[in-house]
């Protein structure tokens, strides 16, 4: 009764690490099977399921430091959530058209929200002199914001990344 107890324990470390390979296999299988080379949308996902997946294990295990690392892993998965879904950029859309499509116009409200934004992109667009009429100006400009915001974020994501990644194991 005794060797076959040791033959178990002696085989079962090996067998979960086999099973847990298996699982995690599983898991990543959906990337094999969806993923498109050409396209930054598929690294963003790959990304975000990397760091949620870092962040229940910090979470489930604790390890040192953890309250600080986990928070900034929420962070960078939010901001990918964001980057990769082109929330910024497409921001200024809600305040031009509801749910249903219907045009309902409160660009003035989105420029007024960002206005610092607003002044940096009418000089640029002023400085251009196209004569542009003035709805069409303040839409150029809400997109210009758009826009910009949306670097801003990439920028932030990737400089977190590189500042705090290599701390996220400490």
């Amino acid at each position: 009764m005794g060797n076959i107890k040791e033959i178990l324990l002696a085989i079962g470390w090996p067998f979960r690490r086999l099973i847990n390979k298996i699982k995690m296999s599983l898991r990543w299988a959906k990337f094999g099977w969806s993923d498109k080379d050409f396209d930054q949308y598929f690294l963003y996902n790959v990304m975000e399921f990397k760091i949620h997946n870092m962040h229940k294990a910090f979470m489930k295990y604790g390890y040192s430091d953890t309250s600080v690392s986990t928070q900034r892993m929420e962070w960078v998965v939010n901001l990918i959530k964001k980057v990769k879904n082109e929330d910024y950029e497409n921001e200024y859309m809600d305040y031009m058209y509801d749910d249903k499509f219907n045009e309902i116009n409160k660009l003035d409200e989105y420029l007024e929200i960002n206005k610092n934004n607003y002044k940096r992109s009418e000089k640029w667009f002023s400085s251009k002199g196209h004569g542009i009429k003035e709805i069409r100006f303040k839409e150029l400009c809400a997109m210009d914001i758009g826009y910009y915001k949306q670097k801003k974020a990439k920028r932030l994501l990737f400089q977190i990344m590189h500042d705090k990644i290599d701390y996220w194991w400490d």
